[in-house]
């Protein structure tokens, strides 16, 4: 007897529903549990002799099932869900199994044991919806979007088609490897360190980057980098979700390319620079009119190039190098006593093509900065040759060298961004010439389509 109180005593504080039913479905047990869940005191449900477990049970429309059978009390370790109508009025659903009639508890047979899920699959209903709210996403996102995942270290785990599709890898080719595998290199290495200290702190970075797909081909991407955070509030993967923007940069740069061009059109036609010009055409007139003729035709050659070709996107490299050395010449006709000028090209170049208006500022660059301040007389040469297939041209002065205030020259960025835009493996440099004088070093391959 005093064995039984004390198991009673446990199984009414057990933290289930525990309780027992009689042949006709009236409670004969029910525990603080089944209190708690339903609302019912033990005292309302076992002194009220009209109390039925199917009270409990929520009436469905005609036809359904309410997912209670009471023939489940004769069989033995049965499991169902039933929605239960509380006290209140709320619908709990609860999970719960019968306990074998060969060990009947306190002169009952039919015991039942039961866990309210309520909650439990309102989380998985809200899961659920998650889900699908999230597989939907991916979807949408997968369509429009370019997407990668990498790990801490940069390494990719996953591509969606569209990353495939732009870059010309397959996903075998780029999963294990980093984006070093797309970069361009058009952008300097304190643009990707800049990057990854944001990144690695735990932060978003936005940004425009020029990737290289397989062929050969540049194309631009509006990139979001989201670092995933583990429990620790520490990053152990990048989403990076990216979107072509090539044909707006083609368009922009374009654009921006044309008002430079029409910059440079603007100072190469200054009255200023024709009125010299013209100046010292007229003093040769009558020392040396042969010269003045020859340079009469040289300044119109330009003004004619100017004119036809300098508002192009690539001219061929034989007509710009003319027009280089037309300026070469007119330079030197205007300070022969200061300047000596030598130009030399080997090779076939009828192939090559080059922006406008890009060997001839570097040209004037070489005068302005090194030897209009000379004392003396000072030399700029000029050489062209092709090399694996790869044109390189240098400018080289003997001038006063360059100082840190003119290595970066306007003009000369703005040659350096035309050719990255328009052909492959473009260079621009700019340096000191070990013998004295700066030295810049162009050199590119075909153009881009």
């Amino acid at each position: 007897m005093e064995n039984e109180v004390r198991m009673k005593k446990v199984l009414d504080n057990m933290p289930i529903l525990f309780f027992s039913l009689d042949e006709n479905l009236r409670p004969v047990s029910w525990n603080h549990e089944c209190e708690r869940v339903l609302g019912f005191s033990s005292e309302e449900i076992l002194n009220d002799p009209n109390f039925s477990f199917k009270n409990l049970i929520q009436v469905k429309e005609e036809g359904e099932s309410s997912g209670f059978n009471p023939g489940f009390l004769n069989s033995d370790f049965k499991n169902w869900e039933l929605d239960l109508i509380s006290k209140e009025g709320k619908l709990k659903l609860v999970s719960l199994s019968n306990i074998s009639s060969e060990f009947p508890l306190f002169g009952s047979t039919n015991w039942f044991v039961g866990v309210d899920i309520t909650r439990t699959k309102e989380i998985e209903r809200e899961l659920k919806s998650s889900l699908k709210e999230l597989s939907d996403f991916q979807t949408a996102l997968n369509a429009v979007s370019i997407v990668a995942i990498t790990d801490k270290a940069g390494t990719i785990i996953y591509v969606n088609q569209n990353f495939c599709d732009i870059s010309g890898y397959s996903r075998d080719e780029l999963l294990g490897h980093n984006h070093r595998i797309i970069n361009s290199g058009y952008h300097p290495k304190e643009f990707f360190t800049d990057l990854w200290k944001t990144i690695s702190k735990g932060k978003i970075w936005k940004g425009e980057i020029q990737n290289k797909a397989k062929d050969g081909r540049y194309y631009w991407v509006d990139t979001t980098i989201s670092p995933i955070l583990d429990s620790n509030g520490k990053p152990y993967q990048y989403l990076a979700i990216r979107n072509d923007i090539t044909e707006r940069k083609e368009t922009e740069e374009k654009a921006r390319h044309a008002e430079n061009n029409l910059k440079i059109l603007q100072d190469r036609m200054s009255p200023h620079f024709l009125f010299n010009t013209l100046s010292i055409i007229h003093s040769y007139l009558q020392t040396n009119p042969g010269l003045a003729d020859s340079a009469i035709l040289m300044l119109a050659d330009n003004y004619r190039f100017l004119m036809d070709q300098a508002n192009l996107q690539l001219v061929p490299f034989d007509i710009e190098w003319e027009f280089m050395e037309n300026y070469l010449q007119l330079l030197k006709l205007r300070f022969s006593d200061f300047l000596e000028v030598e130009s030399e090209k080997e090779g076939n170049f009828k192939q090559c093509q080059i922006p406008p208006l890009t060997l001839q500022p570097l040209v004037e660059n070489s005068y302005i900065h090194g030897l209009r301040d000379r004392k003396g007389k000072g030399k700029i040469s000029v050489k062209a040759s092709i090399q694996d297939g790869k044109t390189l041209v240098t400018i080289r002065d003997d001038g006063k060298g360059l100082s840190d205030a003119n290595i970066h020259s306007r003009s000369i960025a703005n040659i350096s961004e035309r050719l990255k835009f328009y052909l492959y493996d473009s260079e621009v440099r700019i340096e000191n010439h070990p013998e004295g004088g700066a030295i810049v070093t162009i050199g590119f391959k075909s153009a881009k389509n």
